[in-house]
């Protein structure tokens, strides 16, 4: 096979070409600090980065959905804190008005005062919102869980709103206001504006038997806070899981994207002493051309 000097300045500049588009994929790889710039540069890493960025994208939208439940679960923890203090409250004072051979009638209308006052509060507490939404209302369109007025319910009961926390978990966010406070016509408010009412009758109601229906309707209350405490541990549970997931899942991105500083430098380094001779011998055994020797 006859090697001409056209054949052979062919190859050296094919190979050259080679050599330099070698070196301008390192310079863009250092410069960058990414191994692949470009999908053809390794279709499977592509294809793996892809997956794992919405891997990523879903555990960031899992770590929001467990700060908005927290939220939730907070605001809620904190209203049946306060109606329990508040409760207690109207148990004290009923306990007071029952004790009847010590208490005037002014007496009795201002403990009843004190007590419609506090199912106010009650309500008000009842009708806590985060974003708009009651956290006792349920699956409800409307801003309140109560009405201020008649204490009715006005939820949407028995329909759970529950949030993704990770590929494999939901959490239930809301807490059903007939479950915390008891169902319509016998809930918490009715109770609490009925002994009002007992406090000023003649002759006062039965405040003793009203007392263990407090007494009741704060363990009820007290057993949706416990409920509500499950939710909010686990929550912090998955959240520390979810926080090691996003870890590894960085650190599988940046093994397929990031390039090993060093070992680029050193490929490079060689890649440009290859060219550097490639150009030498080049031009040592390409002879010279009759153009060459017109010049």
């Amino acid at each position: 096979m006859r090697i001409t000097q056209r054949t052979l300045a062919d190859n050296n500049i094919r190979n050259m070409g080679t050599n330099l588009a070698a070196v301008a994929k390192l310079n863009d790889q250092i410069t960058s600090g990414k191994a692949i710039t470009k999908p053809s540069d390794n279709p499977s890493g592509t294809a793996t980065a892809m997956r794992t960025r919405t891997d990523l994208a879903a555990n960031d939208q899992y770590s929001a959905n467990i700060t908005q439940a927290g939220t939730t679960l907070a605001a809620a923890d904190g209203a049946l804190s306060s109606m329990g203090d508040m409760l207690r409250r109207v148990r004290d004072l009923t306990t007071q008005a029952a004790s009847t051979g010590s208490q005037s009638p002014e007496s009795l209308k201002a403990l009843s005062i004190e007590v419609a006052g506090l199912r106010d509060g009650l309500l008000a507490m009842a009708n806590r919102t985060v974003d708009g939404r009651p956290v006792f209302g349920g699956a409800t369109s409307t801003s309140q869980a109560y009405d201020t007025t008649t204490g009715a319910f006005t939820g949407r009961s028995g329909v759970a709103l529950d949030v993704r926390v990770s590929s494999t978990e939901t959490v239930r966010t809301d807490v059903d206001g007939p479950s915390a406070f008891g169902p319509a016509g016998d809930d918490v408010f009715a109770l609490v504006q009925r002994i009002a009412g007992e406090m000023t009758a003649t002759p006062t109601g039965d405040l003793t038997a009203s007392i263990g229906d407090v007494d009741t309707a704060l363990r009820r209350m007290t057993a949706a806070r416990t409920e509500v405490g499950v939710r909010v541990n686990r929550l912090d549970t998955v959240k520390s899981v979810n926080a090691d997931v996003a870890l590894s899942l960085g650190s599988q991105l940046g093994d397929v994207e990031n390039i090993d500083t060093a070992k680029a430098y050193l490929e490079l380094k060689l890649r440009q002493n290859a060219y550097d001779a490639a150009l030498t011998v080049s031009s040592q055994s390409i002879q010279n051309s009759l153009v060459d020797f017109i010049r």
